[in-house]
């Protein structure tokens, strides 16, 4: 069986899943894109700022390298493990919904803000220098976030006597897996998005 069709059967045999934790991203999403209306102004100021300083520096020069890299991959680990040990409790479900709506979350405010503060220009932006990269993470992310729910789920649902090893080396190795995956977002962050932002620039 291709890795295609086993993504499908996964899709297929986890669809409940897939539908839950896609609708809380969503949420988080719309949810993110909400607050910036009702962003203090001195708030709304200081962000507007942060925003100016990082154009002006990027009209000066590009700004993509291996320091944007490194901290793109640090930002991407976190989550990816916070998501594996959250996996690896009882607990764990509804905090890695939380992590799935925190980014979503986050994704919508910044969208929201470009929009509101830059106009047209700040959809240009946020498609040339905010999409490309999470075209990775989010479909990585839910699929992710939907192999630790089941992760977690089987904890709770296992015979005590049951067999854990396999079934946690498996869980762990993918771990690995998603961490290279992920990579590929964090060079497109630290490289392509920078370069479609100094187009616009």
């Amino acid at each position: 069986m291709s890795l295609a069709q086993r993504l499908k059967q996964h899709i297929r045999n986890n669809r409940w899943q897939y539908i839950v934790i896609g609708l809380v991203f969503l949420v988080g999403l719309v949810m993110g894109g909400q607050k910036v209306e009702g962003l203090e102004g001195g708030v709304r100021d200081y962000l507007r700022e942060l925003i100016d300083t990082y154009l002006q520096e990027g009209q000066k020069a590009p700004i993509y390298g291996p320091g944007i890299l490194l901290a793109a991959l640090a930002t991407q680990a976190k989550t990816v493990v916070a998501i594996w040990f959250l996996g690896l409790t009882v607990i764990g479900v509804p905090l890695i919904l939380a992590v799935v709506f925190l980014r979503g979350y986050a994704l919508g405010f910044t969208v929201g803000f470009l929009v509101q503060q830059k106009g047209g220009a700040g959809v240009i932006m946020s498609i040339l220098s905010i999409l490309p990269q999470n075209l990775v993470y989010i479909p990585l992310l839910i699929i992710w976030a939907v192999i630790a729910v089941n992760f977690s789920s089987y904890l709770i649902g296992r015979h005590p006597g049951a067999a854990l090893g396999k079934t946690l080396i498996n869980y762990s190795l993918l771990l690995a897996v998603f961490l290279v995956l992920f990579t590929a977002g964090a060079f497109i962050e630290a490289y392509l998005s920078p370069w479609f932002l100094s187009l616009i620039l």
